[in-house]
């Protein structure tokens, strides 16, 4: 059987990825950071060490046939060094890797700020990018949207020169976590979009950011995990991977774009929480991911404030992706939420 080692695997998405490959009974490796939590990944050999350190990676890739790259530093205000080793330096000394030990198949999971923002100024209102769509490089709003971006260079340069590498850029990930979670600081760092209803739940949310016009991709995990599996699964007649035949390098995964103030709404309807109101406030600030104390950084307040609309046509001609309905993949998030106690004053502890 052969093995397939996984990076990322104790994050939010990868913990989905790996429950999927587990219940196909593949034979699976995790490469996880010394301190990281890998309960509930029983049945996967488990390999301590840094994705950025080249000895580590090439100890974790012995006898690797597929690898998933999903490790990445997603907390927003890091030092523009720590997202350059993680983010940019790691996936080349990665690929680098996986050509000299002559793995099979390479799936790298990238991001939405590869693609960056649309709408005004640069586009018109309901702009929706696809995956030709080129980003902007005076437009980054901070260092992590930097190194996403620049990530994506040496996969471009490892596929241009015949490497077996793929990679898949999902839009925002929201949905349920594979692990119990206590309150709002236990939700992963990828669990961006739940953090933020969570914190709203609790009465640190604040107002909306911007208008609450502004569209947001949004894209179940089980979903997105679901189509890394396909991805690495795809056959071709011209026995080639990945097939000659796909549109492009990088795939985007998305679901709906739905407007801030519908997002909201909806929330507001299946968890009997009202909607905050659409203006930008201090309060705002106090949101996930920015800084100590869960303040906001100023460049994610601006990124929120902007849009980030996309269509996943080309996964869907290529190979079949298919995403479910926003208001059924937010109705089973809410329904887990309750369960997980991130609902009401609960969420706060």
């Amino acid at each position: 059987m052969s093995l397939t080692l996984v990076t990322g695997g104790t994050g939010f998405l990868g913990r989905h990825l790996l429950a999927r490959l587990r219940r196909d009974g593949r034979a699976l490796r995790v490469l996880a950071r010394p301190a990281a939590d890998v309960a509930g990944l029983q049945g996967c050999e488990i390999v301590r060490g840094d994705v950025a350190s080249a000895d580590d990676l090439r100890r974790a890739l012995a006898g690797v046939s597929r690898v998933f790259h999903l490790a990445a530093e997603t907390r927003d205000g890091q030092p523009r060094e720590v997202y350059r080793r993680v983010n940019v330096d790691a996936v080349a000394t990665l690929l680098d890797l996986c050509t000299e030990m002559q793995v099979e198949r390479v799936v790298h999971t990238s991001s939405y700020f590869v693609i960056g923002r649309t709408g005004p100024p640069r586009n018109a209102e309901g702009f929706v990018a696809d995956e030709y769509w080129t980003h902007d490089p005076s437009d980054m709003h901070d260092e992590h949207e930097q190194s996403k971006y620049d990530a994506e260079h040496p996969v471009n340069q490892h596929v241009s020169l015949g490497h077996q590498v793929i990679a898949l850029i999902p839009a925002m990930l929201y949905g349920p976590e594979c692990r119990p979670v206590r309150g709002v600081p236990g939700l992963a760092a990828g669990n961006r979009i739940v953090r933020m209803l969570a914190e709203h739940a609790a009465g640190r949310y604040g107002s909306l950011p911007g208008d609450g016009r502004q569209q947001w991709n949004l894209v179940h995990v089980e979903d997105v995990a679901a189509a890394h599996v396909a991805v690495m699964d795809a056959q071709d007649p011209s026995a080639k991977w990945p097939p000659p035949r796909w549109s492009h390098w990088h795939l985007l995964l998305g679901g709906e774009n739905v407007s801030v103030k519908d997002l909201w709404a909806a929330f507001a309807e299946l968890s009997g929480t009202p909607a905050p109101k659409a203006a930008v406030g201090g309060l705002f600030r106090k949101l996930l991911g920015g800084g100590a104390a869960g303040g906001r950084s100023k460049e994610r307040e601006a990124m929120d404030s902007h849009s980030w609309a996309y269509t996943s046509g080309m996964a869907t001609g290529d190979f079949g992706y298919a995403a479910r309905p926003f208001r059924q993949g937010l109705q089973e998030t809410v329904a887990w939420m309750r369960s997980s106690g991130l609902l009401g004053s609960g969420g706060a502890r």
